[in-house]
């Protein structure tokens, strides 16, 4: 039985895995000249076996004195990674070449730093298989040596005054030293492509490419006494499969729903109070929420 991604793992404070098995967060746009359309985060395959993405989450990590906390969580699908291939996820497939699981949310997907961590999360077990802090270091776990330092992010004034697309990268392309201010420098995007170590004659991003089927639906409640309204809106499908896991990534149960008039009705008030996920799937692509049940 497959884990999906927990909030059990944003509270544990575990030691990094030994990344035996090669991933590591390659390469990160995360702030882009006038609006934040073209944000990606690139997953690196540097090991000799390929892997089953679906083990892991990637979690974006607000590392204000204020906050110290986990504000997004993104699943990853059920695909394998070969050695030497690139698992880029973005907010707006039409900025971001070579992007393969494009998000929800078209903008702003990542927090600018000062500082912010991403963190890539092994469910199995429940140990952080790579970190990168930027502009600045994130309290443990979420660091690994030193974090980049400010001079050192992905955008300045003059990159938008000019326009250019930069992002921060390991170098040597797949790096891990451990140390984030070491691994990392600032040079010119490549999303899907080796890393790049220079900041000159950067172009713009534009293109499409090997996009993940994505489709867009509306879960509510939220939170739930119970009764939750899935609404699939314009994406809407006769006949949709519908997976609810716990918190601990166990399958509660696996249903084969028939949907009326683009919205169905899922009881869960046999359930006691928590949080669960709820999967659905139908012809249209893939879509996963979060429930907090609070009777």
């Amino acid at each position: 039985m497959k884990k999906i991604f927990t909030l059990l793992a944003v509270m544990l404070t575990l030691s990094f895995a030994a990344s035996a098995q090669g991933l590591v967060i390659n390469e990160v746009d995360y702030d882009q000249p006038s609006l934040d359309s073209a944000e990606f985060i690139e997953i690196y395959n540097g090991g000799s076996s390929a892997v089953d993405l679906s083990d892991y989450v990637v979690l974006l990590y607000n590392g204000s004195s204020t906050s110290l906390s986990v504000y997004d969580t993104i699943a990853l699908p059920a695909q394998f990674l070969n050695p030497g291939d690139y698992f880029v996820i973005c907010g707006n497939t039409g900025k971001v070449p070579n992007c393969d699981l494009a998000l929800t949310q078209a903008t702003n997907i990542i927090q600018n730093g000062s500082p912010d961590a991403i963190a890539l999360y092994s469910v199995p077990s429940l140990s952080y298989e790579d970190v990168i802090s930027y502009e600045g270091d994130c309290p443990a776990p979420y660091v690994e040596g030193t974090g980049l330092p400010l001079a050192q992010s992905d955008t300045v004034v003059v990159d938008s005054i000019n326009g250019r697309y930069i992002s921060v990268g390991r170098y040597p392309n797949g790096q891990d030293s451990n140390n984030n201010s070491l691994d990392f420098v600032r040079a010119c995007i490549t999303p899907g492509a080796a890393n790049l170590n220079t900041e000159a004659n950067c172009a713009q991003v534009s293109g499409i490419s090997r996009p993940v089927q994505q489709f867009s639906l509306v879960m509510y409640p939220n939170p739930s006494r119970g009764q939750v309204s899935i609404d699939f809106g314009k994406d809407g499908s006769n006949n949709a499969a519908i997976t609810v896991y716990d918190i601990l990534g166990n399958q509660l149960r696996q249903l084969d729903a028939k949907v009326y008039n683009s919205i169905y009705h899922l009881d869960l008030s046999d359930l006691v109070n928590g949080v669960y996920f709820v999967k659905v799937n139908t012809t249209a692509g893939e879509s996963m929420q979060r429930i907090l049940l609070k009777k």
